[in-house]
């Protein structure tokens, strides 16, 4: 599994991605709360702008995440609803029992997937 080579310096909640030939991992860490959250949708935007797209699977790895709020998992259902509208999915893997509270709230008739090991995740959706 290679790591995406980035120039740039990794953003605060972000560990690293994990490529793979039709996933990609991205490992989060520290605090995913709503003060970070337009952050990350800020990063979300300008990589749209220098023209990335969706071309693959997601598996958002919360190994290092240390807190969520609702505003985390609200951000999450809303990008899950994009990746199915282009054809691909959205899973979840290392969640704490606080992140499996709210996602249950959240969930509504969203597909949530989340897999109790990154093995059957990638398995599952690097096909």
């Amino acid at each position: 599994m290679s790591s995406k080579e980035n120039t740039e310096e990794h953003p605060p909640y972000l560990e690293r991605i994990d490529e793979l030939e039709k996933v990609s991992i991205v490992r989060l860490k520290g605090e995913i709360t709503r003060e970070i959250i337009p952050v990350i949708e800020g990063r979300i935007q300008n990589n749209r702008r220098m023209g990335s797209r969706i071309d693959k699977n997601v598996i958002i790895d919360f190994a290092k995440v240390v807190d969520v709020d609702s505003a985390t998992v609200a951000f999450h259902v809303i990008h899950l609803e994009e990746y199915h509208q282009q054809g691909f999915e959205m899973a979840f893997i290392n969640l704490n029992d606080e992140m499996r509270v709210l996602l249950q709230m959240f969930k509504k008739n969203a597909p949530i997937k989340t897999y109790p090991s990154e093995d059957e995740a990638v398995r599952d959706l690097n096909r």
